[in-house]
């Protein structure tokens, strides 16, 4: 049905394509008016006959600059201290209307109308700001120079959505006191685009402006308009003090109940000192993230898992301190006493500074053919700075440092960075970072037995430690450093990207001594180079397929003794598909290092075992109808089995499951599983379940229950190096929360809470015993001039 209706509309709008579709060469000139306006989607005031009409009907996704078979118009005006849009969205089947109440930036999926603001007009970055048809909202940032989109960021401003016989109306009202500008008392010029999602058998995006598929930068096809004559941001002041109480039990190892209590104030100060320039200061803050982080199986994995940043005084400019490598992870920062951030613009130059204090330091022990996490004991602090300049539209260049520091500990970090758009599809980039660090002496301790350590005062290389009594490991290696070190890396990459074509050539270095503490850098003593590519075909509209895309990457990685630690080719088919549909079939060739033989040892030629690796995986997502989201992801084939060193046989699978049972009704779960044979016989099985069911009032409050199955079981009798006696045979832990939220807007909040953890070393899940709970509240109240 919606392929007969979309071939009609595609003939009689024709002309109105042609006739009224925006270029973005184009200005529009956003009127000033004066007068109360009430957010209420009802769009009743006077002023709104007054407002710029902008029409939406040009499809930029999946199809290239074709007419919409739906018609929408937003309607825009400003009264010099807030910015309103209003958006009209007619629909054939308001039926077919997919909107659900939902938290702050949950939304994608549903129906979607919003704006995208380059408030200084560089392509640079933007703002971005949705609702769905019942006032739900998404805002976030995109950054041109990082190719980065991110819903991190949260703004406080009014919005409304109200469902219709013709569709629906949404109407926002966003205060300029939020965004960054250069204040200034004539007009301003901004760039916009205007955004419809239309979610059907295909998903529609609509916009006001043509996207060319040849230009890679998607910000500088922007639509200019003009307005706001002598706007000013006012104080721009925000205060938020907040409350954090509970109490907390753990059972010791008496099997009884320990408690602790805990009640803390803080503050936070968001202080626009002009336009361009921001601080954020933060005194005793509560860094808790309240919601519980997405569950992730941990199982024959060397390396540390990222984990995204929540808290607010991290995420507010965020992008200020982007760069090709992560070198400002603040998820390192857990206890800190205060915190201070000044970001800014000015002209042609950003910059960004963070300072903080931390109770406790945990810093991250790279290498190459693992990571782990080392704690030093005592009060540390850490400092960001980044610093950006534009030379032109093409152009821009940047330096980074930071520094972490606590007592016998110090890493500092310096790069610079360039981007250069060499045409509208090629970028070349290039970072170049130095580092020193000191450990403490006695660091590599927590990577050893207690009884190892008196035997490993000093590099086994040096022939002054009794190897038979240290069970050396790479993290011991890497930590047994008496003094200062330093060391290099650096980054490379051209990139190309038009309708048909993308490829791409990289390059990527971390020397043995680099450290990068206050950033997420897993790897060093490693070297990468990558060449990659895809070629892309799109179907005509009406037909049961939008996109298909065969992608293929090659890599081989050393270290720095030139010595092979991997070889890898890729090669994977895309297809996008009607319901919404997308499929991936991959198959993967690696020969792949495994772990050390000699531990006292980081050499990889004759301490190591070359192992090949051939992995099919095969990906698929699907909405077959209105609120059902399923998707599912198979691997079969090779994989290393790290704790034995040998080859094996891994199956993998993860399944996850969103339905909407109605407007306020949200189930999701998500299961993944792991098997690794090696052998003959099983190695371990591992499942991971997690549930969530969401009851959202409406768009200000909800009520969520989270329940996180992990179950392992291991073979000990297949366990080559280890005394089975050693081996946890049967892992299963559950952690569960219940959680009610208010929030008035993104600062000003009310959380009620419970949680608690079972777990038990046994076969049977009756057997759990509960080792963990605790209740919770916290209150937060942004005031602002």
């Amino acid at each position: 049905m919606f392929t007969v209706k979309f071939k009609h509309f595609l003939t009689i709008s024709m002309f109105i394509f042609l006739t009224f579709e925006v270029s973005s060469e184009e200005v529009s000139q956003i009127p000033r008016i004066s007068g109360k306006i009430t957010i209420d989607a009802k769009l009743d005031e006077k002023q709104w006959r007054h407002a710029k009409r902008i029409l939406m009907n040009n499809i930029t996704r999946p199809y290239d600059n074709i007419p919409s078979p739906v018609h929408t118009e937003a309607l825009l005006m400003e009264d010099g201290g807030t910015f309103y849009i209003a958006f009209i969205a007619e629909d054939p089947e308001p039926s077919q209307i997919r909107a659900f109440y939902r938290d702050r930036d949950r939304s994608w999926g549903d129906d979607i109308v919003g704006i995208k603001i380059d408030t200084y007009n560089d392509q640079r970055t933007a703002y971005r700001f949705l609702v769905n048809p019942l006032g739900s909202q998404i805002d976030g940032i995109e950054n041109e120079i990082t190719k980065r989109d991110s819903d991190s960021w949260d703004g406080i401003w009014d919005s409304a959505g109200q469902v219709n016989d013709k569709g629906y109306i949404v109407e926002m009202a966003l205060p300029l006191r939020m965004l960054n500008f250069t204040e200034k008392s004539s007009i301003q010029d901004w760039g916009i685009e205007l955004m419809r999602f239309y979610p059907r058998n295909e998903s529609l995006r609509l916009s006001n402006i043509r996207l060319e598929r040849d230009n890679d930068c998607e910000l500088c096809q922007l639509h200019t308009v003009e307005g706001f004559s002598g706007a000013k941001q006012g104080d721009n002041l925000m205060i938020t003090p907040s409350l954090v109480t509970g109490v907390h039990e753990d059972k010791d190892v008496n099997n009884d109940w320990q408690n602790e209590a805990n009640t803390e104030t803080s503050l936070d100060i968001r202080w626009g000192i002009t336009p361009d320039w921001l601080l954020n200061v933060t005194i005793n803050p509560d860094f808790s993230t309240v919601e519980t982080d997405n569950a992730q199986l941990n199982i024959n994995n060397n390396f540390a898992l990222f984990t995204q940043e929540k808290r607010p005084f991290f995420l507010d400019n965020a992008d200020y301190f982007d760069s090709n490598y992560n070198l400002v992870y603040t998820r390192n920062i857990n206890a800190p006493n205060y915190g201070a951030k000044l970001t800014g613009r000015q002209d042609d130059h950003s910059f960004g500074l963070f300072v903080t204090d931390d109770d406790s330091t945990n810093i991250l022990i790279p290498g190459n053919r693992g990571s782990s996490i080392a704690s030093i004991d005592g009060e540390s602090k850490a400092a960001a700075l980044r610093y950006r300049y534009s030379y032109n539209e093409n152009i821009t260049m940047g330096t980074v440092s930071t520094i972490r520091t606590a007592k016998d500990y110090q890493n500092i970090v310096h790069s610079v960075d360039t981007r250069i758009r060499v045409s509208t599809a090629d970028v070349f980039k290039f970072q170049a970072l130095y580092s020193t660090t000191e450990y403490p002496d006695d660091l590599f301790e927590q990577f050893c037995s207690a009884d190892d350590a008196e035997d490993c005062q000093t590099p086994p290389e040096k022939n002054h430690c009794d190897y038979n009594n240290c069970d050396y490991n790479e993290q011991v290696l890497r930590t047994l450093k008496k003094d200062e070190f330093g060391g290099s890396a650096f980054k490379t990459s051209y990139s190309h990207n038009d309708r048909d074509w993308y490829y791409r050539l990289t390059y990527d270095k971390q020397s043995a001594g680099f450290r990068g503490d206050l950033g997420f850098i897993p790897r060093v003593d490693y070297n990468k180079f990558s060449i990659g590519g895809d070629r892309k075909w799109y179907g005509e509209p009406g037909k049961w397929w939008t996109k298909f895309k065969i992608y293929s990457d090659w890599d081989i990685t050393h270290n720095d003794n030139d010595e092979l630690i991997e070889k890898e080719f890729d090669i994977n088919a895309q297809l996008n598909a009607s319901m919404n549909s997308y499929f991936r079939l991959s198959y993967s060739n690696r020969d792949l290092v495994g772990l050390r033989k000699d531990n006292s040892n980081l050499a990889i030629d004759g301490n190591t075992t070359l192992f090949t690796e051939s992995q099919l995986s095969l990906f698929g997502e699907i909405k077959p109808m209105l609120g059902l989201y399923f998707n599912s992801r198979f691997t079969y084939g090779d994989a290393i089995d790290y704790r034995n060193n040998r080859l094996g046989r891994t199956k993998q699978s993860r399944t996850q499951i969103n339905w909407n049972v109605d407007r306020h009704l949200e189930l999701k779960i998500k299961h993944t599983f792991n098997q690794l044979n090696a052998d003959g016989a099983n190695v371990f099985n591992a499942r991971l379940t997690d549930f969530r069911a969401t009851y959202q009032f409406n768009v200000l409050s909800f009520l969520r229950f989270s329940f996180i199955y992990n179950n392992t079981n291991r073979n000990a009798n297949n366990y080559i190096y280890t005394n089975p006696e050693d081996i946890i045979k049967n892992n299963k832990s559950v952690s569960s929360e219940l959680l009610y939220a208010y929030k008035l807007n993104p600062q000003t909040a009310f959380y009620l809470g419970y949680s608690d953890r079972h777990y038990k070393e046994k076969e049977s899940f009756s057997e759990l015993e509960q080792s963990q709970r605790s209740v919770f509240m916290k209150f937060s109240y942004a005031w602002i001039k």
